[in-house]
């Protein structure tokens, strides 16, 4: 987890950041901290509809699991505990807070993960604290003890608290999350109009119906018949599938699948529907 001075981010901590949810919730942490560190995900988040500031590749390949979730409500990133908690539970433990390396000052802890869920009888939402974090260091004595001060304090607020590894994380269906993750939002097929989305989803979904030839194949063939820019009827098909209008294996690698005969799991409809979230 990268490091900030505890001046600056109860700075910005006064400032709002770690509070609010959804699209008003700023991470304590921010790219801008350590660029050379940080992982840029491509386009706003599709629940949040906010940038998001990730700091290593395991969070974000699983801020890309989070995203495709059906019952994750909310991502928040990054998210500050409290100071003067983490530095108590750490005296009763007997450990050293994290320090700042380079001024030995305290640091302001923070999970790197708060995801939202529906409550379990439909009413309400539960919040869940997630820590990523290679395998491999599992076995370190100073990381189980911020582990274990983490833990603490989420269990003082009676939410789960859960360490998430790489081998948690599906690694087909993440790398197809970023193959699709720019073409959710409609915006970002720009400058194709709507007449030209909804022109393009009944040519391809009458041609996958068929099952004649690759889907990489028709959309050639389809931008060619509509006189539209090569690669406008795939980013149309990457669309349908980020926002679940055709459903498809995502355990297997999308590139692959868009060259052969594609085999959705439902007849794709004919007609484009606007979603008021994308």
């Amino acid at each position: 987890m990268a490091k900030r001075n505890r001046k600056d981010v109860s700075k910005r901590l006064n400032e709002g950041c770690g509070q609010g949810r959804g699209i008003d919730y700023k991470p304590a942490i921010w790219i801008t901290d350590f660029p050379s560190q940080g992982f840029s995900v491509q386009g706003l988040g599709w629940k949040t509809r906010r940038e998001h500031h990730l700091f290593s590749m395991s969070e974000f390949r699983y801020f890309y699991a989070l995203e495709w979730s059906p019952i994750i409500i909310d991502i928040r990133e990054q998210f500050p505990l409290e100071f003067e908690e983490t530095l108590d539970i750490a005296k009763q433990c007997g450990y050293q807070h994290p320090v700042n390396p380079n001024t030995g000052e305290p640091n302001v802890m923070t999970t790197d993960f708060v995801v939202t869920i529906p409550g379990t009888t439909g009413i309400g939402i539960i919040d869940q604290a997630r820590t990523v974090k290679p395998s491999g260091q599992l076995q370190n004595q100073r990381v189980l003890e911020k582990f274990e001060i983490e833990r603490r304090y989420w269990e003082s607020r009676k939410i789960n608290w859960g360490i998430v590894t790489e081998q948690d994380i599906p690694e087909v269906l993440v790398k197809n999350i970023e193959f699709l993750h720019n073409y959710f939002f409609i915006k970002n097929l720009s400058p194709l109009s709507e007449i030209n989305i909804r022109q393009i989803t009944a040519v391809l979904a009458k041609g996958v119906i068929q099952g004649e030839v690759s889907l990489s194949h028709l959309a050639a063939q389809c931008d060619e018949r509509l006189v539209l820019e090569a690669g406008s009827s795939l980013a149309v098909a990457r669309h349908l599938i980020a926002n679940r209008k055709w459903l498809i294996d995502m355990n297997q690698p999308l590139q692959t699948q868009f060259r052969k005969k594609l085999a959705l799991l439902a007849t794709p409809s004919l007609e484009y529907e606007t979603n008021k979230s994308c």
